[in-house]
């Protein structure tokens, strides 16, 4: 009975010591090193109690050890002591990979009480200001495919600089530090990797809506042009694309509190220059009073156009519509979620496409951001595809850079498959895992794409893990993976649509080209 309450008794110590990791993922923000360490510690105490509880064995009337009783009971104990070593060294080699290997240490994959909570308006004072931009810098030097062996050059100055900025301010407000971060991290020249403040309410500018339903096309702030904007301050964001960058911005300043990141007066006039569709340029001009907050813009689009906009149809993020007269089927994907909703959709477009005998799909990513690289596995299963290649990486893992070469898939067929023309509509916004999407459609010659060229560079950095500051509460988000174009020979070049036009135009120039 002892025995067993003895194993019970170690069971439920090292129980507690699983229980403390599984906290420190979940739950507390805890360094590396410490948690290795009080592992350890953990573990020995253990060993301490046991040998208080556990002792050596009895003693005679003289005081001496019966070593035969003490021989059986060592021989007994010794596969329970064997099996209680080799879990306290699987625990802490545990640790160690965790801490030292894992990107997601301290990262929102485990931790349970990560909030991105309101900050942009907040005033941080410098202690503070100083504690974040430690654990960012920490994390972007562990996890970042491109700080492995150290910093970049310019990236490691201009960390200096920043650092010494903070040093002389006693106190920052929440938007001038998150652009001071993200000057950091725009100088990787990686999409993905970014820093973000966060605003409980954001104020539009109340004429947005109607410029773009007039088909306005926003192309500059007080007279100055996006482009010249993005060059004169190149560091605001992270990009890889100039398209990309100048839609970062567009996107900023349509309400009051991008337009205050970017450090634009909003003390007296700003003026929105725009252009029609006939060329022809129109300026709108506000005040910091002529933005509103959600409920009040809505209210205003409806006074002025009768247009709902939070009773607009959401058709989801994905769908499809069947376009008989042009022997069409356009799979329209606003997200790269693999689910079911998303697998069923695919199955029924094909199915119905088998059933009208369409000639022509194609699918439509120019508002897709992103998300699982599987969606593009799952469509190709009812193409005409035996094998494709895809893209090859290095994955930063801890101290280690691991080259992981493009791998050749053999396609598992559907029953019935499509033997017809595809075709992929890309645009800026065709981010991520949808510019995966349309790169493996082309460099594996499957189909053929119509657009702008994509958002991101095939050869880029992603796979991204993200972290909460622990002072401010900014979202910290930083590439692991370095990624390769499927083509090599072209890596460091965009992804080209073949019939490359405005991605408003996208379908439209298909159509004609059918």
């Amino acid at each position: 009975m002892k025995k067993i309450l003895g194993f019970v008794g170690r069971m439920t110590l090292h129980g507690i010591v699983l229980g403390i990791i599984w906290l420190d993922l979940s739950y507390v923000m805890i360094n590396e090193w410490a948690a290795i360490a009080l592992t350890i510690a953990w573990i020995a105490g253990v060993r301490v109690v046991e040998c208080v509880v556990f002792g050596k064995g009895k003693k005679d009337a003289d005081g001496a050890v019966d070593e035969k009783r003490e021989n059986v009971r060592s021989a007994k104990k010794r596969g329970s002591t064997c099996f209680f070593a080799v879990l306290d060294v699987v625990i802490v080699l545990f640790m160690i990979v965790a801490t030292q290997f894992s990107p997601y240490w301290n990262s929102s994959v485990f931790r349970k009480n990560l909030t991105w909570e309101e900050n942009g308006s907040k005033v941080f004072l410098k202690k503070d200001a100083l504690t974040d931009y430690e654990f960012m810098m920490k994390y972007l030097k562990k996890i970042h495919p491109l700080t492995h062996g150290g910093l970049p050059g310019e990236v490691e100055t201009r960390a200096k600089e920043v650092r010494e900025w903070i040093e002389g301010q006693e106190q920052i407000e929440g938007y001038v530090l998150a652009r001071k971060l993200e000057s950091i991290l725009s100088l990787l020249g990686d999409g993905h990797t970014a820093v973000e403040e966060d605003y409980d309410v954001y104020h539009v500018m109340k004429y947005v809506y109607e410029h773009n339903k007039a088909g306005h096309v926003l192309i500059g702030i007080n007279d100055v042009p996006f482009e010249e904007f993005l060059a004169l301050h190149p560091d605001v964001d992270s990009y890889e694309t100039v398209s990309y960058g100048v839609r970062m911005i567009k996107n900023r300043v349509s309400n009051l509190e991008g337009l205050k990141y970017l450090g634009i007066d909003i003390s007296g006039e700003i003026k929105y220059n725009y252009l029609t569709e006939d060329g022809e340029s129109v300026t709108e001009t506000v005040t910091a009073e002529d933005f509103l907050a959600p409920e009040e813009y809505n209210a205003y689009v409806m006074s002025v156009t009768g247009d709902d906009l939070a009773a607009e149809e959401d058709r989801g993020f994905v769908y499809y519509d069947v376009d008989a007269e042009h022997d069409l089927a356009i799979l329209t994907l606003n997200s790269c979620r693999y689910n079911q909703v998303y697998k069923d959709t695919v199955a029924k477009m094909f199915e119905e496409i088998r059933e009208k005998g369409i000639q022509n799909v194609c699918v439509d990513l120019r508002s897709n951001g992103g998300g699982s690289s599987m969606v593009a596995n799952e469509f190709i299963k009812y193409l005409d595809v035996d094998v494709y290649k895809e893209w090859g990486c290095e994955l930063r893992i801890g101290p280690l850079l691991v080259p992981m070469g493009g791998r050749t898939v053999k396609n598992p067929k559907k029953s019935q498959v499509f033997t017809g023309n595809v075709y992929v509509l890309t645009g800026v916004r065709t981010y991520s895992s949808a510019m995966d999407f349309a790169m493996l459609i082309k460099d594996n010659g499957i189909g053929k794409l119509v657009g702008q060229p994509c958002g991101n560079l095939p050869g880029s950095c992603g796979q991204v893990t993200s972290y909460v500051l622990p002072k401010t509460g900014f979202y910290f988000q930083t590439s692991t993976t370095k990624w390769y174009r499927v083509d090599t020979s072209k890596n460091q070049e965009p992804l080209t649509p073949d019939l490359e036009c405005p991605e408003a135009k996208a379908l439209e120039v298909l159509l004609e080209n059918l």
